[in-house]
């Protein structure tokens, strides 16, 4: 049984639809000892939200814009990624995962590639619970005493790195393996993300569709999806709406 760790950073998320600039992992054996570990830099063809590379924002990234951009696209990493996330006698877990996952659903589709058919433990709800608390990754790995020298958040390899610490801490103070502390969790499928993502993306596409040409504020029918919808089609269209939409006009730091 060997365990993997992700984390993913965004250049944006305009529209709902996470572009990846990084993927970071950890992949250990059962006893925590550590086989491997990177941080894929990603090329995110899509422009970088403002306050990523501000002064003092919470969400800082670790590299530099141009750092980024000199790397190679999605499509260059997808089958080491979904190698790392599909392989046999495998856990997968992320912390507060959810957009994680939908995100790498999405690129998939962004760049016509399969989607990946994976499981991810989301280890943030189990620590809660145990420790009756709530809170960041950086709150639990302060609360937990985990050691932070020479790493820093919101840098992928890194926050792979302190939520397999916070689990293995998790492990220790409960006594058990963690096979048996995930007895009675059901872990979050991508395929599921992905079928979720899509019909928002739909839903968005029939507002925008049937949204009245004079502006009034009509209330939008929103329509369920039609079981001959093309995802593909549909989420391309969308994506490609927002880069005419870049194009057109100078978008507000606060839009979407």
């Amino acid at each position: 049984m060997t365990y993997l760790f992700f984390d993913i950073e965004c250049a944006n998320s305009f529209g709902g639809i996470g572009k990846m600039c990084s993927f970071g992992y950890v992949l250990c054996n059962h006893d925590f000892s550590v086989i491997e570990t990177n941080d894929f830099l990603i090329n995110p063809d899509a422009p970088f939200d403002w306050y990523l590379f501000k002064k003092n924002s919470k969400c800082h990234l670790a590299y530099r814009k141009e750092e980024y951009l000199r790397h190679e696209k999605f499509s260059h990493f997808y089958s080491k990624i979904c190698t790392l996330l599909t392989s046999p006698d495998r856990l997968v877990f992320g912390f507060g995962c959810s957009n994680d996952i939908s995100t790498i659903e999405s690129e998939c589709i962004r760049y016509g590639l399969n989607p990946i058919d994976f499981s991810c433990y989301d280890i943030s709800k189990i620590l809660g619970q145990y420790y009756q608390t709530s809170g960041s990754l950086s709150s639990f790995v302060q609360l937990l005493n985990i050691n932070q020298t020479g790493l820093e958040f919101h840098d992928s390899k890194a926050d792979a790195i302190f939520t397999m610490k916070v689990t293995e801490r998790l492990a220790a103070d409960m006594d058990k393996p963690v096979n048996q502390i995930l007895s009675g969790y059901q872990p979050a499928s991508g395929i599921h993300a992905y079928s979720e993502k899509i019909k928002k993306l739909y839903v968005k596409y029939l507002e925008r569709s049937s949204a009245p040409k004079n502006k009034t504020r009509r209330k939008i029918r929103v329509e369920k999806v039609p079981d001959n919808f093309d995802y593909k089609k549909e989420l391309l269209l969308e994506l490609e709406l927002q880069k005419q939409q870049k194009t057109n006009c100078n978008r507000s730091p606060f839009s979407l």
